[in-house]
């Protein structure tokens, strides 16, 4: 995941995480990595233009967009 991470920071492009919250819900978002540590990621939410922190032992996938890419805008 490291480099798909790198790979989304480096070069504004979306990437799809499946993420499942302390609560146990899940969740699919489309997001661009701004930075990342051993423990958290941050992000921007590319449908609601927020950041987000997203816990790394709480992503179950993440994977290049398949619908194609789009180079975020405003970072």
């Amino acid at each position: 995941m490291k480099f798909l991470f790198n790979f989304s920071r480096e070069n504004k492009i979306p990437i799809e995480l499946i993420y499942i919250n302390d609560a146990g819900k899940l969740t699919h978002r489309a997001v661009v990595v701004r930075n990342f540590t051993s423990e958290v990621i941050l992000t921007l939410d590319i449908r609601k233009q927020q950041f987000r922190t997203f816990k790394r032992a709480n992503i179950l996938s993440a994977a290049k967009q398949r619908r194609g890419w789009k180079v975020a805008n405003n970072i």
